[in-house]
């Protein structure tokens, strides 16, 4: 019974209307870091955007990607959300050296780290 009264609330004319006026689009965490010795990769979701759409310009210290959904009003439309995502980078990598590609839906961003910041192997003399 609680549920079919919370369905109808959600759901119901009344409410509807009052949806159109806000975001019904759930974005999930904007982007996700994996770091190593040589680089950064940052991960991004574009899913349900067309790769030639997405529109990426890369900073010595951020990174900035824009992607516009594609016109319509169907249900798939409705649920992609614009994109429009500055992230800043750190001063040990070169945002101007980045390069993208996308698996899956993602957007994979790599940044290597600058040679400066790079971790230096060390020889010990002996004697």
């Amino acid at each position: 019974m609680y549920y079919s009264k919370l369905f109808d609330e959600l759901f119901s004319p009344e409410t509807s209307t009052t949806w159109e006026n806000h975001s019904t689009t759930f974005v999930p965490s904007k982007f996700a870091v994996d770091v190593n010795d040589e680089t950064a990769t940052i991960a991004l979701s574009v899913l349900g955007h067309d790769p030639k759409n997405i529109d990426i310009s890369c900073y010595e210290d951020k990174i900035h990607v824009k992607a516009k959904k594609e016109e319509g009003n169907d249900t798939f439309n409705r649920i992609v959300a614009d994109i429009d995502e500055t992230i800043r980078v750190s001063k040990i990598f070169d945002g101007t050296k980045a390069k993208a590609e996308i698996k899956y839906g993602i957007l994979l961003i790599t940044l290597e780290k600058r040679e400066e910041a790079k971790p230096k192997k060390l020889t010990l003399k002996l004697g």
